[in-house]
């Protein structure tokens, strides 16, 4: 997570060798070895069972760093330089010669599906429904050995639009990464409704789902 932050926040990640060579690490160690990823599965398992103080100690520190940075500087470091999802979907980016260009309707409602999503873990978080919400995400597939078809089905989904639409999950699927947008601060440091909205959403979905 440090070196993320020191990539979000220097010219490193300007030099391309040195940006690729962080991005097999964030993949091999962070990803394939570790599946230390965010997301919605985990942080309302943490919010209706309590925080695993003693397992999980580096995943609490790093949701604190993704939900503080967003806010405090208006960079979604986690997502642009820390999952090691989003660093698989920036390095295929741009391999093929031609791009599908997603029609300006469509693209409207496939930005809707995220919110959607994060509108689905609230009402599994509080009802509680008999739902998965791992199978919503594609990051439990980095868990290769006890990984589900649901999951593997997303990631490898995601991945492979991601050849054709630049980073195609993360702008069209990823409910952890819209809800860390949300909390983004604008270019000029203030902070908007749309702020807001995002916190007020993370708050109720942690606070309810702890009835």
């Amino acid at each position: 997570a440090l070196l993320g932050v020191v990539f979000a926040f220097t010219r490193w990640k300007r030099t391309r060798w040195l940006r690729i060579a962080f991005q097999i690490l964030l993949i091999g160690w962070l990803g394939l070895i570790n599946g230390d990823m965010l997301s919605q599965a985990m942080w309302v398992g943490w919010a209706q069972s309590g925080l695993p103080l003693n397992n999980a100690l580096g995943l609490i520190c790093l949701t604190g760093v993704a939900l503080i940075l967003p806010i405090t500087t208006g960079k979604n470091v986690y997502c642009a330089h820390i999952c090691p999802h989003g660093a698989v979907q920036q390095l295929v980016r741009n391999r093929l010669p031609t791009r599908l260009r997603i029609p300006r309707r469509l693209e409207a409602m496939l930005r809707l599906l995220p919110v959607s999503l994060l509108i689905w873990v609230l009402f599994v978080a509080i009802l509680p429904l008999p739902f998965s919400l791992v199978d919503i995400e594609p990051f439990d597939a980095w868990l290769w050995p006890i990984t589900g078809i649901a999951a593997l089905s997303v990631a490898i989904i995601g991945l492979v639009a991601s050849l054709f639409v630049p980073m195609a999950y993360c702008r069209y699927g990823c409910p952890t990464g819209k809800l860390l947008d949300y909390l983004r601060a604008t270019s000029h440091g203030r902070w908007t409704l749309r702020d807001t909205a995002g916190l007020v959403l993370l708050i109720v979905a942690v606070s309810l789902a702890t009835f």
